[in-house]
């Protein structure tokens, strides 16, 4: 690489800044704009119309395919570079021609360039994008046998072919020895077949060639779609294809050898509409500050990069200190660095200086809420999110969630009355949560109905016995002078475990007693979640007490197996607990702060 010397004269020091300007500076950057996607690149107007053009319809065949949305709802960013020498301080490896990255911020498809040769590649990444984003748990095999699959992508007008066969694959099949189908399936991030050069070749050829014979032979391709929900929720690939097509391991080897051999192979035609604005995207040219912003926002994406990405916003911020972008990207930054609190003040200057990021505004809450803020100080963040995206199912939970930790249950109703569909995994916080607000607005009929739903998708015996107490709080609200003692309702049951990190110690570690520990033995009633403290109630020989969780991560908890215990807010099926505590001074409502349990 040629190096540029500069001598130390004021005319010289110019010169050399010319010269050494990062290539960003010295290229024309154009925007790409479609519903879906925006494209940053420095190719051609034609050529990045070209490749958008792609991304629609391959987007498009996954919709109709799938049946489901194969993105989130913030669109793609692509970032396109003209040639290896503007690529080279980005990529991810030495092979690499495209690749794709998630971040909190943003979704990153990032090419060398967009030849043709090199879209299959670019459609290989964006697979790997809906794999992420419909939160399919693959083997590495099936991951990367989809993608390459569905790299082969062709559209054709109005129709998309996929399934032709990949002729680097197919020759790597006939001029290398095989892997076991056994040692395929159990392939990790770790292994030789999947870093090394030389084992890498063949680990990726039998992966496509058994993930087509799966997806499009006439034999298997019925049945995939139950192989694929049953292998992404855990279940080994052995057991999926004997139980699902009734074969064994060795069978789908034959299978496989004879499908390989096969003079064609089958393919698969679509019928792909794009609408014009898929089609014609918006072109613009991005201001200086776009581009330098988006190229730090992919260096953040990478830890081996921080620092430079670190060094690229600080100096965005000074030079643009209103710009509320630049701080969301220093916000983001550091909270991957782990530092939420520079986080926290990043986002919270977006919103006071009027973001619309809505995303950003949902992890600020986020933040807000793991900080222990009240829900005063995060309700208008949420508020402000659903005014921006008033179709985000989430938000409007978390909203309602906020308002019932403020006490405001009607608001919290109307909050939940714009939430149409949730996933099953959240129709138990969802039901529970509504069940819970007509309870402590004495609408006992309602609160029934929805706890009875709520019983349907209560899944962890503590969300069967919070849903038991909700009940009878119920059956205490409709009969008053029954002799059954009431249910307490005084929270509403969480919409997820709180988890109190443990730190495992060793046998013969000590426990390092501070000055004043004191030790109880109790029995678990209660535990008080409210977004500002926690709180365990617990009863010692007949008496109440009670005890707040002021800094979880650091509790020390025995006796445990893993790194977590699971306490959903709510009552308790009582258990005995140890409690060491510092005793809280008053006018402290506890009568200690938890340093150690011992289950």
């Amino acid at each position: 690489m040629k190096q540029t010397r500069c001598a130390f004269s004021r005319l010289s020091i110019v010169l050399c800044l010319l010269v050494t300007a990062p290539l960003y500076a010295a290229e024309h950057w154009i925007k790409l704009t479609t519903p879906h996607f925006e494209m940053y690149t420095t190719n051609s107007e034609k050529q990045a119309t070209e490749a958008l053009n792609i991304f629609e319809q391959v987007r498009a065949f996954f919709l109709q395919s799938s049946n489901s949305n194969p993105t989130a709802e913030a669109k793609v960013r692509i970032i396109a570079f003209r040639g290896e020498k503007e690529y080279k301080p980005y990529r991810l490896n030495e092979g690499a021609f495209a690749y794709y990255i998630r971040s909190r911020k943003a979704d990153f498809i990032v090419m060398q360039d967009i030849s043709q040769e090199h879209y299959q590649a670019a459609m290989h990444e964006y697979t790997h994008l809906v794999v992420e984003h419909q939160e399919l748990k693959l083997p590495i095999w099936l991951n990367e046998g989809l993608a390459d699959v569905y790299s082969s992508l062709e559209p054709r007008g109005n129709q998309a072919m996929v399934g032709r066969p990949l002729p680097g694959r197919s020759a790597m099949l006939t001029e290398q020895k095989w892997m076991d189908l056994n040692v395929l399936f159990e392939v990790g991030p770790d292994s030789p077949y999947y870093n090394e050069k030389e084992k890498m070749s063949i680990f990726y050829a039998e992966s496509w060639a058994l993930t087509h014979m799966l997806t499009l032979s006439n034999e298997y391709k019925s049945g995939f779609s139950k192989f694929l929900a049953a292998i992404s929720a855990g279940q080994p690939a052995a057991e999926c294809f004997q139980s699902i097509y009734g074969k064994t391991t060795a069978q789908v080897t034959r299978d496989l050898h004879s499908y390989v051999n096969r003079s064609t192979l089958n393919a698969a035609i679509f019928d792909i509409k794009l609408s014009k604005s898929e089609l014609e995207p918006e072109v613009s040219e991005p201001s200086e500050l776009a581009i330098e912003l988006t190229l730090a926002d992919l260096l953040a994406t990478q830890k081996k990069s921080w620092e430079e990405a670190s060094q690229r916003l600080t100096k965005l911020a000074a030079d643009h200190p209103e710009d509320v972008e630049t701080r969301e990207s220093l916000g983001y930054l550091a909270w991957s660095q782990g530092n939420t609190e520079k986080a926290r003040d990043c986002f919270k200057f977006a919103f006071d200086h009027g973001t619309k990021n809505a995303e950003m505004l949902n992890h600020y809450a986020s933040l807000l809420h793991e900080s222990g803020s009240s829900p005063q100080q995060i309700l208008p963040v949420l508020q402000r999110a659903v005014e921006l995206n008033p179709d985000d199912q989430i938000a409007w939970i978390n909203l309602a969630s906020t308002t019932v930790g403020a006490g405001q249950y009607g608001v919290a109703l109307s909050a939940l009355s714009h939430v149409k569909k949730v996933k099953a995994e959240q129709a138990y916080a969802l039901f529970s949560m509504q069940a819970y607000c007509y309870l402590r607005l004495k609408a006992p009929q309602q609160a029934r109905d929805l706890a009875n739903r709520a019983q349907k998708y209560a899944k962890t015996p503590d969300q069967q016995s919070q849903i038991s107490n909700l009940l009878r709080g119920i059956d205490s609200l409709e009969h008053p002078n029954a002799a059954t003692p009431p249910a307490p309702v005084e929270e509403m049951p969480a919409t997820a475990p709180l988890p109190i990190t443990k730190r495992v110690l060793k046998r013969d570690e000590p426990t390092v007693h501070l000055p004043g520990l004191q030790h109880v033995e109790a029995v678990v009633k209660f535990f008080d979640c409210t977004p500002k403290v926690h709180r365990l109630r617990v009863t010692v020989d007949s008496r109440e007490m009670s005890f707040e969780l002021a800094d979880p991560e650091n509790i020390i908890v025995r006796n445990g197996t893993d790194g977590h215990v699971d306490m959903n807010c709510g009552p308790q099926k009582p258990f005995k607990l140890g409690v060491f505590y510092l005793p809280s001074s008053p006018p402290s409502p506890a009568d200690g702060t938890i340093r150690e349990l011992v289950f």
